[in-house]
């Protein structure tokens, strides 16, 4: 288990690569990129000055303007989708997960794991290490176990805060990506690998500060995904948080 933090390293090197230029012929070009050459067909017309037949006819077109002028953008939801703010939406969308609230609005979810919050940008659920590693007892594709259990699953694509370990990549100027972990890990050899059941591949919102690039404790906050990233048969990583911020930071500390 060494190897998860370079793993994770490259596998956000990776996705930020992956972002280039489309060649499909009538894309959009990016700035500074060349558009993609017209067709021999378009370059023929061109030359003989004879205007191109128009794919769309022009009532077609007119009533299609009239539709997108009349359109209205729809409002972004205050959850996302399946959210679980309280214990009537949790227990609607996930019916066979045992749940339950407290007088001060604590959801108890699966019976042991309390998630304080409403799963917003602005009331995000405080999430336990607890709740996170146990989806090991019963996820394990190495294993032929294949399904995520519902108490891990009912996080997917909400708004979380999870107070632990951090760890920024090495000789990044201005990292936007950390990874939040249970144990305390130098990235190297001193402390406790991550494994993927108790680290989070964190993608921050802004560049880091240098206060959190230098902290190795802290809380990130941030819309947490449940993405398996699979080898093979293999778990390499599980959580995914974007639009990250990080609070808190300390060096060298346990949050006390």
């Amino acid at each position: 288990m060494k190897n998860i933090l370079c793993a994770s390293a490259f596998l956000l090197c990776s996705a930020a690569l992956a972002v280039a230029p489309s060649d499909t012929p009538g894309a959009t070009p990016v700035s500074g990129v060349p558009a993609p050459a017209a067709s021999i067909r378009a370059q023929a017309e061109a030359a003989t000055n004879k205007p191109k037949p128009p794919d769309v006819k022009p009532e077609a077109k007119k009533e299609e303007s009239k539709d997108a002028k009349g359109a209205q953008p729809e409002a972004a939801p205050a959850l996302a989708p399946g959210a679980v703010g309280d214990l009537a939406s949790l227990q609607k969308h996930f019916p066979n997960l045992k749940s339950s609230v407290k007088a001060d609005g604590t959801l108890i979810v699966d019976e042991r794991f309390p998630m304080k919050g409403k799963g917003t940008l602005e009331d995000p659920f405080i999430v336990s290490w607890d709740q996170l590693t146990a989806a090991s007892e019963v996820y394990d594709p190495r294993k032929g176990q294949k399904k995520i259990p519902d108490f891990v699953q009912v996080l997917d694509g909400q708004y979380v805060s999870v107070t632990g370990y951090v760890a920024f990549p090495i000789y990044v100027k201005e990292p936007k990506e950390m990874l939040s972990m249970l144990n305390q890990w130098d990235g190297c050899c001193i402390g406790t690998p991550p494994t993927p059941y108790d680290a989070i591949e964190v993608h921050l919102k802004d560049v880091a500060t240098k206060e959190q690039k230098m902290a190795t404790f802290g809380t990130v906050a941030g819309r947490l995904s449940v993405k398996p990233y699979l080898v093979g048969d293999w778990l390499v990583g599980l959580y995914v948080m974007d639009s990250a911020v990080v609070s808190k930071p300390k060096q060298g500390g346990s949050g006390s």
